[in-house]
């Protein structure tokens, strides 16, 4: 894609680091740019429980595209001008079931754990090992 506008609220260069820094640098959204954005978003969506694993793809991506650093903050702003962005992430489908449930723990465990009765985790673990594995019953010469 090509270098886009980007101006920078100060006028001395910064160490690369200071790019990503929030607020200090704004982009000039032209439709050009809007269209690095786009590119830069295929295969990612910026809502949901991984959004900003997919914001992580999208600035680089797009940093890229255009030739400079952009914070991600830049690029939330921008998106939140353009869409409901929380309206989005809350029809956003989870990948597993999210269903809540009561629970408590039977009362035989609790006098357990508050007596002091319970084993050390290796006896617990050795008792689950041998609950779990059946005997040899293998004998040889057969």
């Amino acid at each position: 894609m090509g270098e886009a506008d980007v101006t920078l609220s100060q006028t001395e260069e910064k160490p690369p680091d200071s790019a990503l820094v929030p607020g200090e640098d704004s982009v000039v959204w032209s439709h050009e740019v809007e269209v690095c954005l786009f590119h830069a978003m295929i295969g990612h969506k910026p809502v949901g429980v991984n959004r900003h694993f997919h914001m992580i793809c999208i600035r680089d991506k797009f940093s890229q595209n255009i030739g400079r650093q952009v914070s991600s903050s830049v690029i939330w702003d921008h998106l939140g001008t353009m869409y409901d962005m929380q309206a989005l992430h809350e029809s956003e489908i989870l990948p597993f079931p999210n269903t809540e449930k009561s629970f408590s723990l039977p009362e035989e465990i609790i006098q357990e754990v508050k007596g002091g009765k319970l084993g050390s985790e290796e006896d617990t673990k050795e008792e689950f090992r041998m609950e779990r594995e059946p005997p040899a019953t293998h004998e040889e010469g057969q």
